[in-house]
């Protein structure tokens, strides 16, 4: 067993990509940042850090980060010796890490060994459930309609992705909201129900080869209860596999039971439970 870690993001998917599409959707979150670096994407001012153990030819244990954010890791198992050879290199290296995200075991057996061998804490944060969907199941009854986000529309709908990130993911690098929903609207990836007027948005991210994400999922209070955001989910949901995509992908807060219901409503269907464990 021996641990390998890769210069570029090209070399990295050129070595374990296959590993990682055998299970595309299971391994959506981690393949959508590594093709968002391989387009150009920057996520921090330092270089990711990209990595596998091998093992007879094949890859137990991959690893991304795109510091400041949480080391990402994909295993079919919590492979104790796997994720101990991980942990041993990045605290050769002096790393410092401010969680980690993976399958609830795989994430929750690497947090034990990086405590054990660095002496930080560990907390368990959000738990999480990855969905999929392969046929919309349109809802009805719901006032308004869809339209791409326009640049007129960027003060409100970057107060929106800041109130977003304060209620979804607090703990999460405060970054570039701004640049972020400029993106999105250049790229036409941020969709907007509109009653009247805006009152519901969602976004297209992470792309792979087969199937993109749907994040940003956000209702102001005020207009809540309406069924604004399953209509948006939706008709973005339909919109991406109109574009020839074969399936959609999001994850969800398993605290929140009212979104894990409205998802599986317009045919979304989970496909595993996920934890971000915290360090400090």
């Amino acid at each position: 067993m021996n641990l390998r870690t890769f210069a570029t993001v090209g070399d990295f998917l050129r070595v374990v990509g296959p590993t990682l599409y055998a299970s595309e959707a299971e391994n959506s979150l981690l393949l959508g940042v590594a093709q968002r670096l391989a387009d150009g994407h920057r996520y921090g001012d330092d270089a990711p850090f990209f990595a596998c153990v091998e093992e007879a030819g094949e890859f137990p244990v991959i690893a991304l980060r795109t510091p400041p954010y949480n080391l990402l890791l994909c295993a079919d198992e919590a492979h104790s010796s796997g994720l101990a050879c991980l942990c041993d290199s990045l605290a050769d290296a002096g790393a410092t890490l401010p969680g980690v995200h993976g399958r609830v075991d795989v994430a929750t057996t690497f947090a034990a060994i990086w405590v054990a061998k660095v002496g930080v804490r560990a907390e368990a944060g959000m738990g999480q459930r990855l969905y999929r969907l392969d046929r919309v199941l349109a809802p009805s009854g719901v006032s308004g309609r869809a339209r791409w986000a326009r640049e007129a529309d960027l003060d409100l709908l970057a107060e929106w992705a800041g109130s977003f990130i304060d209620e979804a993911v607090p703990n999460d690098p405060k970054h570039d909201v701004r640049g972020m929903i400029e993106r999105s609207v250049a790229a036409q990836g941020l969709l907007v129900w509109e009653s009247g007027e805006p009152v519901s948005m969602c976004a297209r991210t992470r792309p792979t080869a087969h199937s993109a994400s749907i994040s940003l999922v956000y209702t102001p209070p005020a207009f809540r209860g309406r069924g604004y955001a399953s209509a948006c989910v939706a008709e973005l949901s339909q919109r991406i596999l109109d574009s020839g995509k074969a399936y959609c992908t999001l994850f969800t807060d398993l605290a929140n039971p009212t979104s894990n219901a409205i998802y599986q409503a317009i045919g979304y269907r989970p496909l595993g439970d996920f934890r971000e464990v915290r360090f400090s």
